[in-house]
């Protein structure tokens, strides 16, 4: 279950898989995490359960990614998360993007009481289109419309060509790492595209 702590280094699990394959054996595979930005992809010991896949807090096999900017560390992850996937037998066609979809919701952090409800957007900076590629909502709680914003960050990446504008916007590190830090509405650049967590839906 997402959230669970395992191993003695206190991993928190982000995501993971698990599934029966043809000889009757059950494979799964799991991504974690750590405080200091780390990122663990490992395999599931192969068993006779759904419940069997970590012995004592262990696992059959892992690679760590660390090092890097933690959302570069992510990336990482998420790419050799999914080609385990091959592996273990869990993948599908939307793997990736519930996977992804997992370390967003885990990067928006929890609900913080209070907090003022946001509207989350990006819309393609060059003035110059009459009727520019855009997306928005209407206001959440705070902690959906962090996640919502995430979301819009990692489904728009390629069409914002960041590494066209290299040195000249902030680089998707930094762009996360506002998200995750915002604790009110924040306003932003990331390749061609701005990016937004606003008091007023657009």
């Amino acid at each position: 279950m997402p959230g669970k702590t395992v191993g003695i280094e206190g991993w928190t699990i982000v995501h993971q898989a698990r599934q029966k394959h043809y000889d009757d054996r059950f494979y799964g595979q799991f991504l974690g995490t750590r405080e200091d930005g780390r990122w663990i992809v490992g395999r599931m010991w192969s068993g006779e359960s759904m419940d069997d896949g970590f012995h004592d807090g262990g696992w059959d096999w892992s690679k760590r990614f660390a090092g890097n900017p933690s959302t570069d560390n992510a990336d990482a992850a998420l790419k050799a998360y999914v080609e385990m996937s091959y592996d273990t037998f869990v993948w599908d066609r939307v793997f990736e993007q519930r996977v992804g979809e997992a370390i967003d919701r885990h990067w928006s952090g929890p609900e913080v009481p209070d907090a003022p409800k946001l509207a989350a957007g990006w819309q393609e900076s060059d003035a110059g289109h009459r009727n520019p590629a855009r997306g928005h909502t209407i206001l959440l709680p705070f902690h959906e419309a962090k996640y919502t914003l995430l979301h819009f960050l990692r489904s728009t990446e390629l069409g914002a060509k960041a590494h066209l504008t290299r040195g000249v916007t902030i680089d998707r590190h930094q762009a996360v790492e506002l998200v995750r830090e915002a604790t009110g509405p924040v306003r932003f650049e990331y390749g061609y595209n701005t990016y937004w967590l606003a008091a007023e839906p657009s």
